[in-house]
């Protein structure tokens, strides 16, 4: 049997067989005119009520370019052409190689040329910079400020390619959206477990990471247990339970510090027991040690000598070897501890304190220096047991202080100390680049990323972190005669801020959270709002869908602050389009998202008396309303589909006879 493929576009099949029989299999239906594409549903079409008091323009909502790509030119031309009239460029590295691999593949001349099509189409830029931790941390190895340093010199010089995107305004500028942190560990894990009556959330903290600033170590802190002798099952608080963990840290390495000196000291109180029955008493036997170690041959022979006047003296002496070798590695183990110890107390060390540990100090050191001599070979005779008492002595010194060091301190703070560091720092060299160069400084917009994902999510960590970049903006500017206070206040508020992802703060739904606690995150970052990310999902995972198809409470966000109303829209759903929903090709959903967000569509006229792009999107298409009918005879005369298009030997229609070889009547 003989197969052809026919017409591709109705997809039939014919089979003829040596009778010439025709087998038919049916056309398909995958290329019926299926009405129209969006919504799913009415409510899908628009969350904002028509004619509410808000309604964004097309020029709020931006779209972001593809960030797979360095030809972003390219991108934003393309964006360009489906309307879009604000646009995010991509500086973010998703294809691997670190987080500027995709900012160093773009040609320096793009940018400029990406600045020229701003100005020739009037279309407005916005910046997402590369994912950089902002505190250095991240990877297989500890924090150090020279990371931090690494991670603050790649945020600057994307600045710097992205202020060249507006040559012309002078005032503001591009705001420029950084993660908040893409390597840390989540600062906390906080839960929803009531709600008080006021209507705010009562949460439980379940997880809490710490970070030793001494050697860049984070980790979670061990799980709290509840208190059953003294407080009645009560769990101390997170505060309370990590200042009792310090106390702990600070006291074990002590106690073993202490429990090293009292066997060093019982092993050379042994001694003192064996010396009467060696020759030239403590100080012969301590001779006979030290021989011992430097030439055992010669120890040998001298011991020999002894034993011809008493046998046990070689008894006596290898006895009091083993106590001495015992004492001087304890003290050794115990000064090294004690040095440690004593180390972290002066770095944090209260005036008071302080001045007992110099006092100890003073009288201490001499006694370790002659040791460190001794150890390193000079002709200085030691006193073992001086040297281990003052370590003893030390000891209680370090127990007396009123401030106990922490080994460990909240993730959270540190978080916030370090990336509000490289933050003022940025913004700092963002206003004097521009200043140089005759540019707007633009906005060094924070963005929260998904809760729970990394570091610092939630909107309290988020406006936490934008006050301490402000703060030290504000003091490096005044320190270095940058700007008076006054104008450094003013300037920092204008120029640091937050890109609030309505779509990474719903994620705390499935911590119990509801549609009022996002709300109420909104609320709290809502004055620091300069700049929007704006995705659906269920609450699960960042699954970054169109509006509408999630239950991210969008028009309520908006609606809480004027400064969300204000902030440009950046709509991140491209992937749903392109890949997700399996189109395979790239989609700018400008005409989705002007309907998700009820657009109107003519920018006059009064409120509630302009069409809007949701009632457009959400009328239904077809031949006459729905999705129309199910394989109506003219569609395949329209769209050339019909069988009379076929040659007549394969059953289309025969010249002369206006039939056709399907009706049944057999051909010639």
């Amino acid at each position: 049997m003989k197969k052809f493929s026919l017409n591709k576009k109705v997809n039939k099949q014919i089979y003829i067989t040596p009778l010439r029989r025709k087998i038919i299999k049916m056309a398909n239906y995958e290329n019926f005119y299926s009405g129209s594409e969006y919504p799913f549903e009415k409510p899908y079409g628009g969350f904002m009520p028509l004619g509410s008091a808000y309604s964004p323009s097309a020029k709020d909502i931006a779209y972001p370019t593809d960030p797979l790509t360095a030809n972003q030119l390219k991108k934003v031309y393309d964006k360009i052409s489906t309307g879009a009239q604000t646009i995010e460029v991509s500086g973010l590295s998703l294809t691997g190689g670190g987080p500027m691999k995709h900012l160093a593949s773009i040609p320096r001349q793009h940018w400029k040329e990406i600045d020229r099509l701003r100005k020739l189409t009037g279309v407005d830029l916005t910046f997402h910079g590369p994912l950089v931790e902002p505190t250095g941390a991240g990877g297989r190895e500890n924090w150090t400020e020279d990371k931090r340093q690494e991670a603050e010199t790649q945020m600057k010089a994307a600045v710097e390619l992205a202020q060249q995107m507006n040559s012309e305004d002078k005032t503001k500028g591009v705001v420029m959206t950084f993660h908040s942190s893409t390597a840390l560990p989540e600062v906390k894990r906080r839960v929803k477990i009531g709600t008080t009556a006021e209507g705010f959330p009562i949460e439980e903290v379940v997880s809490f990471n710490v970070v030793n600033e001494r050697t860049g170590e984070m980790g979670p802190l061990p799980k709290m247990k509840k208190e059953y002798l003294e407080k009645e099952g009560i769990k101390p608080t997170t505060k309370d339970w990590l200042a009792e963990y310090n106390k702990q840290i600070w006291s074990d390495p002590l106690q073993n510090i202490s429990i090293s000196s009292r066997r060093a000291e019982d092993a050379i109180t042994e001694t003192k027991r064996l010396d009467k029955h060696i020759p030239g008493g403590s100080s012969g036997s301590f001779k006979l040690y030290e021989l011992s170690t430097k030439d055992p041959q010669q120890y040998n022979n001298v011991i020999k000598e002894f034993e011809k006047v008493d046998p046990n003296i070689a008894q006596w002496q290898e006895q009091f070897n083993s106590y001495i070798s015992f004492a001087r590695a304890n003290v050794d183990n115990a000064y090294i501890g004690f040095k440690d110890s004593f180390n972290k107390a002066m770095e944090v060390a209260t005036d008071k304190d302080k001045k007992k540990l110099e006092i100890y100090k003073k009288e201490a050191l001499p006694v370790f220096l002659k040791y460190k001599e001794y150890k390193e070979g000079k002709d200085v005779e030691l006193n073992l047991s001086d040297f281990n008492k003052q370590i003893i002595k030390g000891i209680n010194v370090l127990e007396s202080l009123d401030k106990v060091p922490e080994t460990y301190k909240p993730l959270e703070e540190f978080a916030v100390d370090k990336a509000s560091e490289t933050f003022s720092n940025v913004a700092l060299h963002a206003f004097t680049n521009a200043k140089k160069n005759g540019l707007a400084p633009g906005i060094i917009s924070i963005e929260n990323p998904p809760a729970g994902s990394s570091g610092l999510t939630r909107a309290d960590e988020i406006a936490d972190l934008i006050k301490a970049s402000r703060k030290k903006f504000v003091e490096k500017a005044v320190e270095q005669k940058i700007l008076s206070r006054e104008e450094a206040e003013k300037k920092a508020s204008q120029i640091i801020g937050a890109t609030w992802d309505v779509g990474h703060i719903n994620s705390i739904r499935k911590w119990g959270y509801g549609k009022e606690d996002v709300i109420g995150e909104a609320k709290k970052i809502g004055p620091y709002v300069k700049h929007m990310h704006i995705a659906d999902n269920l609450g699960f995972e960042d699954a970054e869908l169109p509006i509408g198809m999630g239950n991210v409470p969008i028009a309520e966000i908006l609606a809480s602050n004027e400064n969300f109303r204000k902030a440009k829209k950046a709509i991140e759903t491209g992937d749903w389009f392109s890949r997700q929903g399996g189109l395979g090709i790239p989609h700018t959903p400008v005409r989705e998202s002007l309907a998700g967000l009820t657009v109107p569509v003519y920018a006059m006229g009064e409120a509630g008396h302009s069409a809007y792009w949701n009632q457009a999107a959400g009328a239904y298409g077809g031949y006459s309303g729905g999705l129309g009918t199910i394989n109506p005879d003219v569609h395949h005369s329209i769209y050339g589909g019909g069988f009379s298009g076929l040659p007549a030997y394969l059953g289309g229609e025969m010249p002369g006879r206006g039939n056709s070889g399907f009706s049944g009547t057999p051909m010639d």
